[in-house]
């Protein structure tokens, strides 16, 4: 089954459409709509009370896109710091990306401003994790993270000095 009609099956449940369309030239996947949003729950999953703010978002949506990201983080939480790999970047698309789990019913927005995923949201974390066919790589890397991931790692991480 082709990657596209896994995303369309777990996006199936959700009230706001959702299309998903070939398009001859590439998009590279980290900017594909699909994509952030299947990582955004993934990632919520794996924080504390699968609530993050939007700094937790922000700093672990950067870490999952790239190779160096994942490294940096990996780096980070087993004890390895060092001062050359902490520069991390805020993506506008997150932000925008957060709005549409928002609007999809996959997160919702708590009072203290940070996002919590729904019960539709985990319901499809819980689908993306047991398909080994989607997201492997950044499955792979989350699950190497501390179990539940809290605001004061992430702290910590954006405070660190020498």
């Amino acid at each position: 089954m082709s990657s596209t009609k896994v995303l369309e099956q777990a996006f199936s449940d959700i009230s706001t459409n959702v299309i998903f369309t070939r398009r001859p030239d590439p998009i590279p996947g980290d900017l594909r709509t699909g994509w952030r949003l299947a990582s955004l729950v993934l990632i919520l999953q794996r924080c504390r009370g699968n609530t993050a703010n939007l700094e937790q978002i922000h700093v672990l949506a950067w870490s999952v896109r790239s190779t160096q990201g994942r490294e940096v983080m990996r780096t980070w939480f087993s004890a390895r710091r060092k001062p050359n790999g902490l520069i991390i970047r805020h993506d506008p698309a997150t932000s925008r990306t957060i709005n549409l789990a928002v609007a999809a019913g996959l997160a919702s927005r708590n009072d203290n401003a940070s996002i919590t995923l729904t019960g539709k949201g985990e319901r499809l974390a819980t689908l993306l994790w047991a398909n080994t066919e989607v997201l492997s790589r950044e499955k792979e890397f989350l699950s190497t993270l501390p179990a539940r991931i809290t605001q004061k790692s992430i702290d910590d991480l954006l405070e660190w000095r020498l």
